[in-house]
């Protein structure tokens, strides 16, 4: 947690204001960690909407794109809902949770990922600050 909030803060106080923009498509109903992994040969690359890079989550909750790595800066993101028609619906901030980023090496190739948590059930502003868990 601690990482992510220097992630964050050196992020705005960047000379480019960088942001994460991430546009999240999330299957509807779906509850739990949704997990971007990146830098994933063979994966595609991340498809852009406007300024935003998209990320259609499958129903594990899981995204892998060849991109190289994830933004730092604010997270200027929107996460939504997704039925199989396509339809979006925007998820409340409050029923989502920013877990972090992380990564690790494996093969020597340097592999990436983010983490969020979202709701539908327990919204609220404990569920925006710690998740399912208070760690």
């Amino acid at each position: 947690m601690l990482l992510l909030v220097l992630l964050l803060a050196a992020g705005c106080m960047s000379r480019y204001n960088r942001g994460t923009y991430d546009l999240y498509l999330i299957p509807d109903r779906y509850e739990g960690i949704v997990k971007v992994i990146y830098n994933v040969k063979d994966a595609p690359p991340l498809a852009r909407e406007g300024k935003y890079d998209v990320i259609p989550v499958d129903r594990s909750g899981v995204y892998r794109t060849s991109n190289p790595m994830y933004d730092y800066g604010e997270v200027i993101d929107q996460y939504y809902y997704v039925d199989d028609l396509g339809n979006r619906t925007k998820i409340d901030p409050s029923c989502v949770h920013v877990r972090g980023t992380g990564g690790e090496q494996s093969a020597g190739i340097d592999i990436h990922f983010t983490e969020i948590e979202v709701t539908h059930s327990a919204c609220g502003n404990d569920f925006r600050l710690w998740g399912s868990k208070k760690e």
